[in-house]
């Protein structure tokens, strides 16, 4: 049995285990709440080793009441294709969010010692800690996602952009940040075409095909996350709706496809452009790119463009965090000193302080 699996297993359990829970306020602090639950844990005992057996099985009872609070907390969907991710960072840190707990039971059956405990689990640190599962885009540097879909009936420009509005209510509800113009960190651009299918055979319905073809690119270093196609038919008593009606399946059809590709590129790899004012000489800004890629943070960093005397332009690739993040790591560094002008989640443009 997978990790996943077994782990997704082990928190459903835990949640038809333990007792009912109920709240109350913290007696460290009043000002929060806490949740009061009750749950078991059990460890084989491994050649006689009694007390081994009893710490495991106290951990896993603990583990187990966060269990459940955290199913409360987490829809289904991200509690299972989470699973891993919750079990490492929550359900093993157990001291971080129970409060107190207090022993109920413990005994041995058979092989195993058992633990029953109640627990009072805070619920302000762990309903913080939960709402990054339930928006990865926040984790990747939160970017706003820009939208420019064309689209085609019948060969003519459509009056209104249903594919781009059905792909954005997407990203919406997957907790992006959408723009209502063309300016954000990504930009999300394609074409969608609705063309007369047939009316035969379809008791008075009309047929349309509908097809989408677009492409997802970082604005800043143009950098392309994804392209992708699809296809998709729609029928209606008129014509209009027929084709509205495909574009809409199309949209519906590859939206998953290009929103969970924007996230896969995003976690593989963080390219971000960085624009540098008073970029005086080649040699001043060798240095700067030689300072840059000694960062333990920085994959590689090239030159894109440069205008000397005046500005260059990089590519850094990031092992981990985003253009904002990266901002506080470079305005502290001590090998060179700059002024942020200005960042978003994929760009920042600097002034490097004369020396």
């Amino acid at each position: 049995m997978s990790k996943s699996i077994s782990i997704a297993l082990a928190l459903t359990i835990a949640v038809f285990t333990v007792s009912c829970s109920s709240s109350r306020k913290s007696l460290k602090n009043p000002a929060y709440d806490i949740e009061i639950v009750e749950a078991e844990g059990m460890a084989p005992i491994i050649e006689g080793d009694i007390s081994g057996a009893k710490k495991t099985s106290l951990h896993e009872a603990m583990k187990n009441a966060l269990a459940l609070v955290v199913g409360v907390y987490v829809s289904q969907e991200a509690l299972v294709s989470k699973a891993i991710l919750i079990d490492d960072t929550i359900t093993s840190q157990t001291e971080g969010y129970i409060e107190k707990y207090e022993v109920v039971k413990e005994w041995k059956e058979g092989g195993f010692y058992k633990t029953r405990i109640k627990a009072h689990i805070r619920r302000e640190d762990l309903s913080a800690k939960l709402e990054n599962f339930e928006n990865e885009p926040s984790k990747l540097g939160n970017p706003v996602i820009a939208f420019a879909i064309e689209e085609t009936i019948d060969g003519k420009p459509g009056e209104s952009k249903y594919s781009e509005l059905e792909i954005k209510n997407a990203f919406a509800t997957a907790g992006f940040a959408v723009a209502d113009k063309l300016e954000g960190d990504i930009l999300i651009s394609g074409t969608g075409t609705s063309d007369f299918n047939t009316q035969e055979g379809l008791g008075g319905f009309t047929s349309y095909r509908a097809a989408l073809s677009v492409r997802a690119v970082k604005t800043g270093s143009q950098e392309v996350l994804l392209t992708t196609q699809g296809s998709a038919g729609g029928i209606d008593l008129n014509k209009s709706g027929a084709a509205r009606a495909a574009l809409i399946n199309a949209s519906k059809k590859i939206a998953p496809e290009i929103k969970d590709g924007i996230l896969t590129a995003l976690r593989k790899k963080t390219l971000i452009k960085i624009t540098i004012e008073n970029a005086e000489t080649m040699n001043k800004l060798s240095e700067f790119i030689k300072a840059l890629r000694n960062l333990p943070t920085v994959r590689d960093c090239w030159l894109r463009t440069f205008k000397g005397g005046k500005n260059a332009v990089l590519d850094v690739n990031l092992r981990r965090s985003n253009a904002a993040d990266f901002s506080q790591i470079i305005n502290k560094n001590k090998h060179f000193k700059v002024d942020i002008i200005s960042s978003t989640s994929y760009s920042l443009n600097v002034r490097i302080q004369p020396k």
